[in-house]
């Protein structure tokens, strides 16, 4: 595991035991991938940390704090 930037990155299974206390919120992969861009603009601007977990079925994304989980619905809800 290592961080780049504000994001936690490595071996899905250590990251996601990591992070599994941390809010998450789940995307469908075509979802997150075709709006990665819009994406990683809100994701530059969290205060604490995020995971991005590609699980096949979904991709989910977790953040250390609950504002940073609160400006990503206000931002990016449809």
């Amino acid at each position: 595991m290592k961080q780049e930037g504000r994001c936690i990155t490595g071996d899905p299974i250590r990251v996601g035991s990591f992070t599994s206390d941390w809010m998450s919120v789940r995307l469908h992969p075509t979802t997150f991938f075709r709006r990665y861009d819009q994406f990683q603009e809100g994701l530059d601007q969290v205060k604490g940390f995020y995971a991005e977990l590609d699980m096949g079925q979904f991709v989910l994304l977790r953040f250390s704090h609950k504002e940073d989980v609160t400006a990503f619905h206000r931002r990016h809800h449809e």
